[in-house]
């Protein structure tokens, strides 16, 4: 045999052994790939993987959505520690000294200062107002969009901010200048950004129904957005009927994830529906705590008042101050305003609202607001610090008018949403004057919390303060910061 038959033969030979190993080598990816499925399979049935493990466990749903997007937003670690650090400038900086209470149980209590900075950091206003003017067919352009309650969260390392569009009807309410082109009143509108507050979508309004039951303020208010685990909710009020055509202000829960609506359930107690002509009641500014994977909610401030609740919303109380006391609007001051977010266990921390209503001598009733930290200890489930009001540089206080001016002389923020950075940082979403939204942050509360976890441990207290407590700290600093005279029943 000649050497080009030899080498003709031996190629032969080779091409031969290559493709066997071809074989054998998809055969061994094939089976691994089987492997790894009948891993999958195994976890969907038994449980074992985190996820479904959980909803399993949970009985949550029977129609979660298996789409590749759902599954990416499930798959993130909840662990805030992970989340992006917001890279922004300070504008509109002020520096003060921030007088708060500390309650040593029901009876004594130990009040300090400490010196925190705020500032502005993002307005999502006027740019979120332009876009959304641009999804309305409204030729003659007399719709005026409004965009309040910025709730914010990280979500899988985007920066979720959902924002309620008001469109503001109050103001035809004699039924003048009414537009040609008449809209739902309320809308919710999200966005993402990246940790420089860039935005990476262009933003969109969510498609939540809401009912039509008036011809003024229907549709969803008040986003604020928390997570459980993987799931991420909206909560938002409505007004809404229920059986026997009574009518309720109530909490519902919108899953970002499912995308679905749902209706809490309490059990034992809470706001009861009732015939319209007494008066709508209200059930809102519920504030969510995510408690090592069990989710509360903060019903009421003072008395302090904590539900329970499953992921379908199914709610009882677990904490329940003074049964004998019934909300009234003139003296419930301290209500809530963002969820409360883990700060160092049992302490969480939220930002709520103070609505007063000022004494006048022309007897017009005119609302004054106000903006507190709150230090909750969930293991006691008890409040244990309650700050003076947040401000913030009157040049961001007096940029925009007050929208709502029939009721409300003195420029305000209110807030919803909030994120804790470090232990030193809170970043706060609200809006001004009902006019515009913005991002402030807060730095300092590592002198704050350091003086609360010391004076509370210290103390070892195991009871919050008493009934009224909260409301009367709250009046009082707005009584020393103002000089007016507010109603107390």
């Amino acid at each position: 045999m000649d050497l080009s038959n030899l080498l003709r033969a031996f190629k032969i030979r080779q091409t031969r052994r290559f493709g066997i190993f071809l074989l054998c080598l998809l055969g061994v990816v094939v089976l691994l790939m089987r492997n790894d499925a009948g891993r999958d399979f195994q976890a969907l049935e038994t449980g074992t993987e985190p996820r479904l493990r959980r909803l399993q466990s949970d009985k949550y749903s029977d129609t979660v959505n298996t789409s590749d997007d759902v599954k990416r937003r499930q798959s993130r670690d909840s662990d805030s520690s992970r989340n992006p650090t917001i890279e922004a400038k300070d504008r509109f900086s002020m520096t003060y000294e921030m007088d708060g209470i500390v309650f040593l149980g029901n009876v004594s209590s130990l009040t300090f200062r400490t010196n925190v900075t705020s500032s502005l950091v993002y307005s999502f206003s006027p740019g979120v107002e332009k876009r959304v003017a641009q999804m309305f067919p409204d030729p003659p352009h007399q719709n005026v969009f409004f965009a309040n309650s910025p709730a914010i969260t990280w979500y899988n390392g985007e920066l979720v901010a959902i924002l309620r569009i008001w469109l503001d009807k109050e103001k035809y309410e004699d039924k003048k200048n009414y537009p040609y082109n008449s809209f739902q009143d309320n809308y919710f509108y999200v966005q993402k950004f990246d940790q420089n507050l860039k935005p990476i979508t262009n933003g969109s309004l969510m498609g939540i129904p809401a009912p039509k039951n008036f011809w003024i303020g229907d549709g969803p208010i008040e986003p604020r957005l928390f997570k459980v685990g993987s799931d991420v909710f909206v909560s938002l009020n409505t007004g809404i009927f229920f059986q026997n055509g009574d009518v309720l202000d109530y909490t519902l829960m919108w899953d970002y994830v499912r995308e679905k609506v749902i209706v809490p359930q309490i059990t034992n107690g809470g706001v009861k529906p009732r015939p319209m002509d007494k008066g709508i009641p209200r059930d809102k500014h519920w504030a969510a705590y995510n408690d090592h994977g069990t989710l509360y909610f903060v019903h009421n401030l003072d008395p302090l008042r904590i539900m329970m609740c499953s992921r379908q919303m199914v709610c009882s109380f677990v904490h329940f101050e003074d049964p004998s006391y019934q909300f009234q609007d003139l003296g419930n001051h301290l209500r809530g305003g963002t969820p409360f977010e883990l700060y160092s266990y049992p302490y969480y921390i939220s930002v709520a609202h103070c609505t007063l209503f000022k004494k006048r001598v022309d007897n017009l009733t005119r609302r004054y607001y106000t903006t507190h930290i709150i230090v909750l200890h969930a293991e006691q489930r008890r409040v244990v610090y309650v700050s003076d009001n947040i401000r913030i540089h009157q040049d961001i206080m007096k940029s925009v008018p007050i929208v709502r001016y029939k009721y409300i002389e003195d420029p305000f923020i209110f807030p919803v949403g909030l994120i804790v950075e470090g232990d030193d940082t809170l970043y706060i979403g609200v809006h001004i004057n009902d006019y515009s939204s913005v991002l402030l942050r807060l730095r300092g509360l590592k002198g704050i919390m350091q003086n609360v976890i010391a004076s509370d441990k210290s103390h070892q207290s195991q009871r919050g303060p008493n009934t009224g407590a909260l409301h009367e700290y709250v009046r009082r600093a707005a009584k020393r910061a103002t000089g007016a005279n507010f109603h107390t029943v």
